[in-house]
């Protein structure tokens, strides 16, 4: 496959470190306290491909004008003001400055516009990072309360540092809900770097914006986790059988020769917690059948536990340990008759019933595994099972605040996996999740494009994402697109860098089909599938009966 960025628009920017350079302390201006970015040229990188339609001036100003920093302010709250520089679609900008010279920055300032009549709109939030050497930044500063409740208005925000910071590259990062227009972007400091700070350099989790793949330390120690769908009452449950290809990595006889996912996220079918797309208000005992199942004697999660002590055996390890990850159901407003918890009967239409149930759910999920005293099996977090945020449901922040820090107690973490480019992808951190990881939805239709992989690696890694491979089926094409997806990981880096998670249907799933297969390009799959894992899938791919998985 040949993957390249679609984000051509702009001069290519490279990130160098550059040697330390300091001005002139006789310079008439080294006290003078200015705005550092007045006349500077700057660097425009997008992010997530933008469409062609785009790509022009119309919609997005070329940064060869260098019109952010020419002084030059809007006169009008309209787009139409001619000085209003315009960034539109794609996922996010980041506009990288160089001062010159190591600088002492106290104060940023951005003005924008917000018009509603046009979708011009306020970003959800700006960041703004600092380097001293042009490679290692830190954010220093977060406007995340930009609002507006005027139909349209000029929106001047500011971010003061104290102490002041070292500086000579500045880099504001936001992202493009529709279309962001700004006139002005300034950094208010001096030359003189008395009671300056240094620059301490982000460590992942510290920017929204971390350009880092979320690796296995923020999924709870698990690198490669496994969608185990198990819950559903026309579906059987899942044996030892079931789990032993994906636990180890085995062999035609069904030995292990290696090992395989190391973690294991437990979720019900989507049929169980959804009518078509809406979702369906289930009570208190559709709960407790979904605990039920998973705790099953000699079945889902105890199966898990078997067939690791059988790879243990097989490969003669000393240990074998397996994260698991179970879920958070969503309590839905309209059930109002949901069931007794602490003796109280609990309607949903009322917040803290809402709080109380998912509680119950996490503490009861907890308590149950702990019963059961496995050895090979370490319960590493909760995964919050809605693909997108409703802002409808106007409780819905506080409702994941409180439950995600209620796991945080705990010593755990919660996930969440929101669909490509789903409600709230892109605010994740603010939302409370510990880590979040990206769909592509590449895998399930054949017109979908490659360029999508591509698109969705850039976007978290610039969000600090992990992300999810998909296997849409087990036909040839199937197989190809399964493919693309471990040979884009290898060309964007997310293969070793990022941590995944895998979707391949309901359990016994895909993969376990592939290792089964008689078919020569079904089974490959499965083969892939621990190359990927193991970091050794070529950027190339594999050209084994290719014309074969294309047709």
């Amino acid at each position: 496959m040949e993957l390249k960025s679609k984000n051509n628009y702009y001069t290519p920017y490279q990130y160098k470190k550059v040697p330390e350079k300091l001005f002139v302390k006789n310079d008439p201006d080294y006290r003078t306290v200015k705005n550092l970015l007045s006349g500077k040229k700057y660097a425009v990188v997008s992010y997530g491909g933008m469409e062609e339609t785009y790509c022009c001036g119309q919609y997005n100003t070329p940064d060869t004008e260098s019109r952010l920093t020419d002084g030059v302010l809007a006169e009008r709250a309209t787009f139409e003001d001619p000085a209003w520089v315009r960034f539109s679609r794609g996922v996010a900008r980041s506009i990288i400055f160089d001062i010159g010279g190591i600088a002492s920055v106290s104060e940023f300032c951005i003005r924008l516009l917000k018009e509603k009549a046009t979708a011009v709109r306020l970003p959800n939030n700006v960041s703004f990072d600092v380097s001293e050497n042009g490679v290692d930044f830190e954010t220093v500063a977060l406007l995340d309360d930009l609002r507006s409740d005027r139909e349209a208005e000029v929106v001047i925000a500011r971010a003061k540092l104290e102490p002041s910071v070292r500086a000579r590259f500045v880099r504001v990062t936001f992202c493009c809900p529709v279309h962001v227009y700004i006139d002005q972007i300034e950094a208010i400091g001096k030359k003189d770097l008395t009671d300056a700070r240094a620059v301490v350099p982000d460590l992942p989790g510290d920017s929204v914006y971390p350009g880092k793949y979320c690796g296995a330390e923020q999924l709870g120690g698990a690198k490669d986790v496994l969608l185990a769908y198990f819950c559903h009452e026309e579906r059987p449950p899942l044996e030892v059988e079931h789990f032993l290809p994906y636990v180890g990595y085995l062999n035609k006889e069904g030995k292990a020769i290696d090992t395989l996912f190391d973690g294991y996220l437990f979720l019900p079918f989507v049929a169980f917690l959804y009518d078509k797309h809406k979702k369906r208000p289930l009570d208190k005992s559709k709960w407790q059948y979904y605990m039920d199942q998973q705790f099953l004697d000699g079945k889902n999660l105890d199966a898990l536990e078997l067939a690791a002590e059988q790879v243990q055996k097989d490969l003669g390890l000393p240990e074998l340990k397996l994260k698991v990850f179970f879920s958070i159901l969503y309590p839905v407003v309209e059930q109002h008759a949901f069931g007794e918890i602490g003796g109280k009967n609990l309607d949903f239409a009322v917040q803290e019933d809402r709080i109380t149930a998912l509680k119950w759910l996490v503490d009861e999920q907890e308590q149950r595994f702990n019963a059961k005293a496995y050895k090979h099996l370490e319960l590493a977090g909760y995964y919050w099972f809605t693909e997108e945020i409703d802002y409808n449901d106007k409780q819905l922040l506080e409702l994941i605040r409180v439950t995600t820090d209620h796991v945080r107690g705990k010593g755990m973490i919660t996930t969440w996996i929101p669909y490509y480019l789903a409600s709230g992808y892109n605010d994740w951190r603010r939302l409370g999740f510990d880590m979040a990881c990206y769909q592509p939805n590449y895998a399930f239709r054949q017109d979908i494009p490659e360029q999508r992989l591509f698109d969705a690696a850039e976007t978290a890694k610039l969000l600090g994402m992990c992300i999810e491979l998909e296997v849409g089926g087990t036909q040839r094409w199937n197989v190809g697109h399964t493919r693309n997806y471990y040979a884009a990981g290898a060309v964007t880096g997310y293969m070793k860098d990022a941590a995944h998670m895998y979707y391949q249907e309901g359990m016994p799933g895909s993969y376990y089909r592939a290792y089964h297969s008689e078919d020569p390009v079904l089974n490959s799959m499965y083969h892939d599938t621990y190359r990927f894992i193991k970091g050794t899938y070529p950027a190339d791919g594999f050209d084994e009966e290719e014309q074969d998985v294309k047709e």
